[in-house]
C-alpha cells in the first residue's frame, strides 16, 4: 500500500516538511521507504538552505539527500577499452621500451635492458585503471 503524503504549499518550510516527515514516521511500516514527494520537498529545501542543515533538521541521510539534490553523473560510456597484449614473461631481449598514455593524457615510458622479472601487465593495468 503506497501512502501519499501531500505537501500543500509550492515552497514548503523546514517546519512543514519536518511535520509531514514526523507524521509519516508515525504511520509507516518497518523499513518502508520515504515517499518521493517528501524527498522532493527536502531536496527543494536543500537548494535554498544547505544539504547539511536540511538533513540534520529533518533527520535524513545526508548522502541520500545529496544524491537527490545533485544526482551522480553516469560513468562515461566513451571509456577506451583495455587491450591486453599476450606475451611470455620475462622478456629477454637486449632492450625493451614500454610506453602508455591514459585518457587524462598522463604518460608512462619505461626502458629496460635484459630480463624483466616484474609483472608488466599488472603495471599497465594499474597505470591505466587508476588514472595516475
Amino acid at each position: 500500500m503506497d501512502k501519499q503524503i501531500t505537501i500543500k504549499s509550492s515552497q514548503p518550510t523546514l517546519e512543514e516538511v519536518g511535520s509531514k516527515l514526523d507524521n509519516w514516521r508515525k504511520i509507516k511500516r518497518h523499513r518502508e521507504p520515504i515517499p518521493k514527494d517528501l524527498w522532493q520537498a527536502a531536496a527543494e529545501l536543500a537548494k535554498k538552505h544547505s544539504i547539511n542543515t536540511v538533513s540534520k533538521t529533518l533527520r535524513l541521510s545526508y548522502a541520500d539527500l545529496k544524491d537527490r539534490v545533485h544526482p551522480p553523473k553516469p560513468k562515461s560510456a566513451n571509456k577506451a577499452p583495455f587491450i591486453e597484449l599476450g606475451y611470455t614473461q620475462p622478456f629477454s631481449g637486449p632492450e625493451t621500451t614500454l610506453e602508455m598514455e591514459n585518457k587524462k593524457g598522463s604518460r608512462l615510458k619505461i626502458c629496460f635492458k635484459g630480463k624483466t622479472d616484474f609483472g608488466l601487465m599488472a603495471l599497465a593495468t594499474t597505470f591505466l585503471e587508476n588514472n595516475l
